[in-house]
């Protein structure tokens, strides 16, 4: 709590901003309703002080936080790569901040006196009446604790009302920098410190120098700078969507907002309101006497004041005094009124009339402060609205997404179209940080409970180049991650990189860390990848036994053929004995052993295998252990896959040809890896990235993979990234199944709008379906763990990465079309 000379006594409070996509109008104006409910709640208390304030994000603690997530083997990489990203950022924006929303309310003495006898009545009002002695002299007198005490139950009943809208109570060291904040807004200083070495005598600390016109002067001990007050002079009459806290956090650089209201006496409104309507009467007869019409202002007029008569008998309903300002600073008084211009131009486009005003700038510091209210001699750009008004400035709500902690992917993006995507970039000052594994960690707050990630979109608007800006980030984590590549593109883009001499030679640590990547071909027609995938070779005997089965059933019927089943079975027993013993066998050798069995069946069975393996895509699952294997051990992989020929999933298994048999046989092998992949250590996180996801869930048993991959994330830390073009599937496994995906990224897609706004909870209306069409190429929606939803631009801050993350090769005449306006 706050005590001021005057004897008033405010309690302060943080409330924690809501992160609303504000297309989603349902829920603005159910938002705007709960304040309206709280701005009548406190009207008893009479002054109120809204704030929006920057708060340093403190970029270096939170980088410094995820370094310790880093692989031993790529803490170099990891932490250059971090302090980048900070440089980068810092060069581009200055200082990082983000917002801080506080609530500041008076605690009425009237209200405590209620019970008190005649005596202390009598006592009281002396002790006022010394106050003010004592104050008009300037002493000052020490406060008992008794006189604190006797607040604490309003400030319990007061904090109940604040908790309904997401309010905390500030703790002294927080109060004292909310005090000192005004003296040291856009100066050197460290937040910690002040709060620490902080001091109620040293609050005021600074030196004011208000010599200079509609600008004031700030001098500290560690540094100097100006400020600048922009006071709200005109709203539209009716209030609705000026969203002033909301909209303030589009300009690029940072911001302060400040509301003091004053909750005016009902019976005082009245009576003014009265007076008013006679005037307006008066006017509107003189008028129609001499010109025969009326002014439309005046009808306006008339029609505001008669429908703030009828709100006014409602009980909960006052007319508020406030008065609104928006702070900016500036290392100079040019840079200081340069931004202050630039905020009238912009609340100009949004019908709201600002002004800085040229001697009033000192007086504004002061009526600003925590604890001032609002009185007779404050009548300059008082706003006069009911509850209603004030909730429309949407305070205390935000456009965050992502993580707290987390590697930097790009930026919030609250507008709706830009000139370009570079323009997207520049104008937001909102950074997405993302982590791959906290999600299932039940961190408070969050509404998922899953690791997975989903990423969908119409091919060339960026999916791809997102997943593979994740996994290179993914990589620096100690995590063992595989990324499943359909295309073979991840290894040309490496490639690039790697053999770039610019980026060899400034960007040594970066070309050694994705030389750690391992690439495996499934690719049939090259002898080196035969047995990438043999269970013999990369599986432990006794579940090699069980997937051996599975694979030679899709070309071979067993049924009715007991003899040759049993010969089999006691092949692939021979064989995976002899696998753990040490000799160099695989799934070839079961086929031979019943070759060379006397027993015609069993050979001619053993024959028939050997010709279906043959020059076909078995020959992946299905070789004699000299080549290397998929490793379960490898710890950044890119498995690509090539010539596979998948049935649809809604094809009925009689109707698959003998190849689409052999590809099922390959999709089972490869989904039992990834199975194993992310069950091989409870202990160990993984992750498994697979990319035009529909490829493999066109089958069924390509479904069969993606849903057992799902079912043992949260408990086995995988983590699993689905690509894929459409969201559709999606969203009906989502329906069955609750929490599939715990983070989801939506690139465009013209026949799946509806489906993708549903998906990212936001409203199916004709402006979010507008959103997604103006969205540039890298351009998608998010939805985090939280349940927030925004529209996002993607980056990449480091150029040497452009060759391994490119998806689509540039032509001259291409960047011939860009060169000419």
């Amino acid at each position: 709590m706050l005590l001021t000379r005057e004897g008033d006594v405010f309690a302060y409070y943080r409330i924690k901003s809501k992160s609303i996509p504000i297309q989603n109008k349902k829920v603005v104006e159910s938002y705007k309703k709960d304040w309206k409910r709280f701005f009548e709640e406190i009207s008893p208390y009479e002054d109120y002080h809204l704030r929006m304030y920057p708060q340093n994000l403190r970029l270096s603690e939170r980088f410094e936080d995820l370094s310790y997530h880093l692989s031993n083997d790529s803490e170099d990489v990891g932490k250059y790569y971090l302090d980048e990203t900070e440089n980068i950022l810092n060069a581009r924006l200055g200082k990082m901040t983000k917002n801080d929303f506080i609530v500041g309310i008076k605690l009425k003495n009237e209200m405590i006196k209620l019970d008190a006898d005649i005596k202390e009545n009598a006592f009281n009002i002396f002790s006022n009446v010394t106050d003010k002695l004592v104050n008009l002299m300037g002493w000052e007198q020490n406060v008992p604790i008794s006189f604190f005490n006797q607040f604490k139950e309003l400030e319990e009943t007061l904090f109940s009302m604040v908790s309904t809208v997401n309010g905390v109570r500030l703790d002294e060291d927080e109060l004292i920098y909310i005090n000192r904040y005004d003296f040291v807004r856009g100066l050197e200083h460290d937040v910690s410190e002040e709060m620490e070495s902080g001091s109620v005598d040293a609050i005021t600390n600074t030196k004011i120098n208000p010599s200079y016109t509609a600008s004031l002067k700030l001098e500290s001990d560690q540094d100097e700078g100006f400020v600048s007050f922009v006071v709200i002079d005109e709203f539209p009459h009716n209030m609705a969507e000026s969203d002033l806290f909301f909209e303030a956090q589009s300009l690029p650089f940072e911001v302060e907002v400040n509301v003091k209201a004053q909750v005016e006496n009902k019976s005082k409104t009245k009576l003014n309101a009265g007076m008013k309507s006679r005037e307006l009467n008066e006017s509107s007869k003189e008028q129609l006497m001499s010109e025969g019409d009326i002014d439309d202002s005046i009808t306006d007029s008339g029609g505001v004041l008669r429908n703030l008569q009828n709100e006014l008998k409602d009980n909960d309903t006052f007319l508020n005094n406030w008065l609104a300002a928006i702070t900016v600073t500036g290392k100079t008084k040019k840079e200081c009124l340069v931004k202050a211009k630039q905020v009238k131009r912009f609340f100009r486009q949004l019908n709201i009339v600002s002004h800085v005003p040229v001697a009033d700038q000192l007086n504004l510091f002061y009526r600003l402060l925590p604890g001032e209210k609002l009185d007779i001699t404050s009548r300059s750009w008082l706003q006069k609205t009911t509850q209603d008004g004030i909730s429309e400035n949407l305070f205390a709500v935000n456009s965050d997404i992502g993580n707290k902690i987390g590697f930097f992917i790009g930026w919030v993006d609250r507008f709706n179209e830009h000139e370009s995507l570079e323009s997207a970039k520049m104008t937001s000052r909102n950074p997405i940080l993302h982590h791959p594994f906290l999600a299932n960690q039940n961190i408070k707050g969050s509404k998922k409970r899953s690791p997975h990630v989903l990423i969908t979109g119409d091919t060339g608007n960026g999916k791809s180049y997102l997943a593979k800006l994740l996994y290179i980030f993914m990589s620096f984590l100690n995590v063992s991650s595989t990324y499943i590549d359909p295309k073979k593109e991840f290894r040309k883009w490496i490639n690039k990189a790697i053999n770039d001499s610019v980026v060899r030679r400034d960007y040594p640590l970066f070309v050694e860390h994705l030389k750690k990547f391992k690439f495996i071909t499934l690719d049939h027609e090259q002898k080196e990848n035969w047995g990438a995938l043999d269970p013999v070779t990369f599986l432990p005997a006794s579940q090699a036994k069980e997937l051996i089965q599975d694979i030679f059933s899709q070309v071979y019927d067993f049924k009715g053929k007991d003899d040759v089943h049993t010969a089999f079975l006691r092949s692939i027993t021979e064989v995976t004995q002899r696998r753990e013993k040490g000799e160099q066998v695989g799934s070839l050798h079961i086929i031979e052993i019943m070759q060379s069995s006397n027993e015609i069946p069993v050979k001619k069975a053993g024959d028939f295998l050997y010709e279906v393996v043959a020059d076909s895509i078995l020959k992946l699952c299905v070789h004699d252990g000299t080549n290397g294997s998929l490793s379960l051990n490898d710890r950044i992989s890119i498995i690509e896959i090539e010539n596979i020929d998948l049935p649809k999933a809604t094809d009925p298994i009689e109707t698959y040809t003998s190849s689409q048999l052999k590809s099922n046989a390959i999709m089972m092998a490869l989904g039992k890896f990834c199975e194993l992949f992310g069950t091989k250590d409870k202990e160990e996180n993984t992750a498994v990235f697979i990319d035009e996801a529909w490829m493999i869930t066109a089958s069924q048993q390509g479904k069969k993979v993606e849903k057992s991959m799902k079912r043992i994330g949260r408990s086995f830390n995988n983590a699993l990234y689905f690509i894929s073009q459409s969201t559709k599937d999606a969203i009906r496994e989502e329906e069955n199944e609750t929490g599939n995906f715990g983070v989801a990224f939506a690139f465009d897609e013209e026949n799946e709008r509806s489906d993708i706004l549903k998906w990212m909870n936001m409203e199916d209306t004709k402006e979010n379906q507008e959103v997604l069409e103006s969205m540039y190429q890298g351009q998608c929606l998010m939805k985090d763990m939280y349940g927030r939803s925004g529209k996002i631009t993607v980056e990449n801050l480091f150029e040497e990465w452009d060759g391994a993350l490119e998806t689509v090769n540039k032509s001259e005449v291409a960047y011939a079309e860009e060169k000419y306006l």
